[in-house]
């Protein structure tokens, strides 16, 4: 018997013979799934307004799948992200969606500055990515984090993200552009934790 570490849900049924596994059913929703090599190669950023038309269209994109996605699943942590290597594009987008609050597109995002400093007194805790959803790695991420990032029509913006895990989800959409998966930041002996 299995169980999701985080919340303390038994996971056993999702284990039963002719149920779908999590990163089977994000597979067919169109999310791109670990081992392909587009998850670790680093995308190109976007270039306006040159490159508008391909940024609008990869926006649909990201914007039908998170549909589908939130569709099918509901987040307990109250946000999703979605970058677009996720969805085979290998361009510099995410798309990230808080509980009550419309969906923030990240065009070409830097990270500024995080906070604290001191990657000790970061938070741990365990996160999720769609294109691994059959687990959960637990890791450090700092609390705040002074994005600069583009619109989708090209203009420049900054933002900060500092309540609850809204800095660890955006720095996780982040990675994704970089060729970063959350695993790649577990440290020797942590565990992961299994949900499906």
């Amino acid at each position: 018997m299995t169980s999701d570490v985080a919340s303390g849900r038994d996971t056993t049924d999702s284990l039963r013979p002719g149920r779908r596994r999590a990163s089977e059913v994000m597979a067919a929703l169109g999310i791109v799934q670990l081992g392909s090599p587009i998850l670790t190669s680093g995308t190109r950023p976007f270039s306006f307004p040159g490159d508008r038309d391909e940024a609008l269209r990869i926006l649909d994109r990201l914007t039908s799948v998170a549909d589908a996605v939130e569709r099918e699943h509901e987040f307990t942590t109250g946000a999703m992200g979605l970058a677009a290597p996720q969805v085979g594009e290998p361009r510099s987008m995410a798309v990230f969606r808080a509980a009550g609050t419309p969906q923030l597109v990240l065009v070409n995002p830097q990270v500024v500055t995080v906070e604290p400093a001191d990657r000790q007194d970061w938070e741990e805790t365990s996160e999720g990515c769609l294109s691994f959803f059959d687990f959960r790695c637990v890791l450090r991420r700092p609390r705040t984090a002074v994005v600069r990032y583009r619109t989708i029509t090209g203009e420049p913006a900054v933002a900060t993200f500092d309540q609850g895990r809204l800095a660890r989800d955006v720095l996780h959409e982040i990675d994704h552009l970089n060729g970063v998966l959350c695993l790649d930041h577990v440290e020797a002996g942590s565990p992961a934790i299994f949900v499906a």
